[in-house]
């Protein structure tokens, strides 16, 4: 209706290269092996399956100019009237995770070394914690001398998935044709859902398989705000 703006978009993709980025500002690529780049190649790090998200902004219908109780008494309409809301909620996949190993062949040009694993399906489990993000026991170390088998990022191993809803809350005044003002109440992360998955992904340290850190901007926040025009 002429009160309610609502987009909504889906997107699927599979992203692959053999390098996502250089520069190190989000991701620092490095090469396994650089007489053999085909080696590297895998989805990429900034993968993302699935992607939703919807918008949508919803004047409420009642007050004046509106369809419902245009010629309400003014105290009424300074209460009941020119109340809108809008949200933005976003569900995705998460990014992939990258795995590494000590490294026995920098002195030859390696620049990185990937863990083996003999089936990266049992790498993954069905319900992962911060404290058992993976199986741990799947990777190992490779030999002296030798490269590992790993892909360079995991599509079934990945940060949590995107669960992030934020909310705003508004109310419009106007006093004659020159006075206008706005009340505006604004969530983010209303839900306060963690993203988890900034996983340690170094096989042998202390802390292999557990949660670091969570990938959203922060917990819930809440802002209120008054903002007047003549």
């Amino acid at each position: 209706g002429a009160n309610l703006n609502l987009l909504t978009t889906y997107q699927f993709s599979k992203a692959i290269d053999n390098a996502s980025e250089w520069q190190g500002w989000e991701v620092g690529d490095t090469l396994r092996n650089f007489y053999d780049l085909r080696s590297d190649r895998s989805i990429s790090a900034h993968d993302l399956p699935h992607s939703f998200v919807n918008a949508l902004v919803y004047e409420m219908p009642v007050g004046k100019g509106r369809k419902y109780l245009a010629d309400m008494h003014p105290v009424a309409n300074a209460i009941i009237g020119g109340w809108q809301v809008s949200t933005i909620v976003r569900f995705s996949s998460g990014l992939p995770l990258g795995f590494t190993s000590p490294n026995t062949l920098g002195n030859y040009g390696f620049q990185t070394q990937r863990p083996n694993v003999a089936d990266l399906k049992t790498a993954a489990v069905d319900n992962p914690t911060p404290d058992r993000w993976f199986n741990t026991a799947a990777f190992l170390a490779p030999g002296t001398f030798e490269i590992g088998n790993l892909t360079r990022w995991t599509p079934n191993i990945r940060f949590g998935p995107t669960k992030h809803a934020d909310l705003a809350i508004l109310k419009n005044f106007r006093w004659g044709e020159r006075w206008k003002a706005q009340f505006r109440a604004e969530m983010f992360n209303f839900t306060n859902t963690p993203q988890f998955g900034r996983a340690n992904t170094t096989v042998g340290s202390g802390a292999f398989g557990t949660v670091t850190g969570t990938t959203n901007v922060g917990p819930r926040n809440v802002q209120l705000g008054l903002r007047v025009q003549f």
